[in-house]
């Protein structure tokens, strides 16, 4: 199964890459359906097969922004589509693979290139309202040339030449690439793929933008931290040589300097215990001491305020996108303190939330402290790590103070 042990290890291609060694599936793994796949001559053919839902070919390793093309020819009785940005999470609809789908459509629709929003919000920008040459690029029973580019929260696609999508949409950030069988009312249709390179060139916030620091990088980094017992002390955590290690029932860890306005960015991994609910793999991001965002090893139950993504008794994420104990998860969270008029608070704090590069929590106000946290105040403080006695682990943390 994919995980993000290796997210850290991407970085910017300096040029085109293959996407497969065009001899067998290595780098790739199968979700979804039973479709069949294959290599035929430097080609990867996908097959129909009868009473299965829609399969996926995804590859092992995780892309964010990137340049992508493909050829491509299917039977035209069959309906697939290229995954990017794609993820399948166990607390997401039973492991279903979703995220954005980059359209082959050879019916008289004529969508090919439109851009599909997999298993979660339908079509983004399909191909109605577009050109008689936009609608005629794709041409049944020959070999299409597709191109994809991601940046950002733009996406945009072609299709032998002529544009297809342009669209500016946030929800995920980086994800698998996948080729989809469609299901279909017949067995043997196939899809088939070929000349699929890659132009990597990288995941967004996996190191800090100009003006960031990193807090917890290496062993050295460790003097960013003290006790939440003992302000000033040193760490009293386990520091296990690529990653920290919470110590149970030595307290909180807090940073040394002090925030308001902020991006942060940081890595985590949940031990399962064996226990259940909240005693297990339970931790927290504690924002000015106040706010937090709950961890947990919640992977496979739904979205809840008290679940990982959660802002604790507050508000649930939007989507339950937490992975398994054992695999490293990300968040990245833009937090817009409370404004004040002396000792009058006249606007709640603010919270963005994206939990393994998709989009949880989208400026949400923050009214009260939630639970655990310390009363609001005007003054910037630091941020708190929670040890709620579970061996969770922590790595690559970096803030970047916002004006």
């Amino acid at each position: 199964m994919t995980t993000l042990l290796t997210l850290i290890a991407l970085a910017p291609a300096a040029g085109w890459t293959p996407l497969w060694d065009g001899k067998t599936l290595q780098g790739f793994h199968q979700l979804g359906g039973k479709a069949v796949y294959s290599v035929e001559n430097g080609t990867i053919v996908g097959q129909t097969v009868l009473g299965t839902p829609n399969s996926f070919l995804v590859t092992d390793k995780m892309y964010g922004d990137f340049e992508l093309e493909y050829e491509v020819m299917i039977d035209p009785t069959l309906n697939s589509g290229v995954q990017i940005r794609s993820a399948s999470v166990p607390g997401y609809k039973n492991g279903v693979v979703h995220g954005y789908q980059v359209e082959i459509d050879p019916s008289n629709r004529a969508w090919s290139g439109g851009i599909y929003d997999e298993e979660r919000r339908g079509w983004l920008q399909d191909n109605s309202k577009n050109s008689d040459a936009a609608k005629n690029a794709f041409k049944n029973g020959q070999w299409n040339k597709y191109r994809v580019v991601a940046k950002g929260d733009h996406l945009q696609t072609w299709v032998n030449g002529t544009k297809i999508a342009d669209l500016k949409d946030s929800v995920s950030r980086y994800g698998f690439i996948g080729l989809q069988v469609h299901s279909h009312n017949k067995a043997g249709s196939e899809v088939r793929w070929r000349n699929l390179r890659v132009k990597d060139n990288g995941i967004p916030d996996m190191n800090p933008p100009q003006g960031g620091k990193w807090l917890l990088k290496g062993e050295g980094d460790l003097k960013y931290w003290t006790s939440e017992r003992s302000p000033g002390a040193p760490n009293p955590w386990n520091w296990m040589g690529e990653y920290l290690e919470i110590k149970p029932g030595s307290g909180d860890l807090t940073s040394r300097d002090k925030f308001s306005d902020m991006q942060l960015h940081l890595e985590f991994m949940t031990e399962d215990n064996g226990k259940q609910g909240q005693a297990n793999g339970n931790s927290g991001v504690y924002i000015m001491q106040s706010y937090e965002v709950q961890i947990l090893n919640s992977a496979p139950r739904g979205p809840a305020d008290n679940e990982c993504g959660g802002i604790y008794t507050v508000k649930a994420p939007d989507y339950a996108m937490a992975r398994p104990a054992g695999q490293w998860q990300t968040y990245d969270i833009t937090f817009t303190a409370p404004k004040w008029e002396g000792d009058k608070k006249t606007a709640d704090a603010r919270v963005t939330v994206y939990h393994n590069g998709v989009l949880i929590h989208n400026n949400v106000a923050i009214p009260r402290p939630t639970g655990g946290g310390v009363a609001e105040t005007p003054n910037p403080r630091p941020f708190r790590l929670q040890d709620h006695g579970n061996r969770n682990r922590f790595r690559n943390i970096w803030v970047k103070e916002l004006k």
